[in-house]
């Protein structure tokens, strides 16, 4: 029994003996020589811009994170944007013929043009096409296609309005698209199997 534990002493003493000279001849090898001063230049230039590319890095991922959390507050006040210009519309006529409406009338104008404000102050941008402009798939939504055979050219009738910020759109604007003929359909495949009667 004496022997054993002597000889693991030995092994340990051997193992810490083995890890000393490796630590030592690491530590060798990464002592630094003497540098010269274009070394130190070069490794202080490669700090430098390390430093910068995380500073620039940093800076995007900010400004990214910023954009996307107006982007969100913005859609949030689309919402309601929508719901005060579907309430000035449909306000009922009893209630535009009583007594100190006009007040009212007012004071809902005055929270949609303060809402409008708002929104145009972070950067938004209406889509409100005229009758008369181009249909833009990029910015406009067709919601519906009326064929007009008195109109000489088409014309868009708006129904609700879009959003822009920057070049980004939060919503594009629906609009009803008025031809003056029918739009062409594809014609349907006819069947080889089948006869024309």
């Amino acid at each position: 029994m004496a022997k054993a534990k002597k000889k693991k002493k030995d092994l340990e003493n051997q193992e810490v003996t083995e890890e000393t000279v490796t630590e030592a001849s690491e530590e060798q090898a990464e002592e630094p020589h003497e540098l010269t001063a274009e070394e130190w230049q070069d490794r202080f230039l490669r700090a430098q811009a390390d430093l910068q590319n995380i500073r620039r890095r940093l800076g995007e991922e900010t400004e990214e994170r910023v954009r996307l959390r107006l982007e969100a507050l913005l859609f949030d006040l689309i919402r309601v944007a929508d719901y005060m210009e579907a309430a000035l519309s449909n306000i009922p006529e009893p209630v535009q013929k009583a007594a100190q409406s006009d007040a009212f009338l007012m004071g809902i104008t005055a929270i949609q043009q303060a809402l409008e404000g708002v929104m145009m102050g972070h950067g938004m941008v209406f889509l409100k096409p005229g009758t008369s402009e181009e249909f833009n798939p990029e910015e406009h939504e067709a919601v519906e296609t009326v064929v007009d055979t008195a109109l000489e050219a088409p014309q868009m009738e708006l129904v609700s309005r879009g959003y822009r910020i920057g070049k980004r759109i939060l919503r594009p604007a629906k609009v009803k698209v008025i031809t003056p003929t029918a739009p062409p359909t594809t014609p349907t495949p006819v069947d080889e199997g089948e006869t024309e009667a």
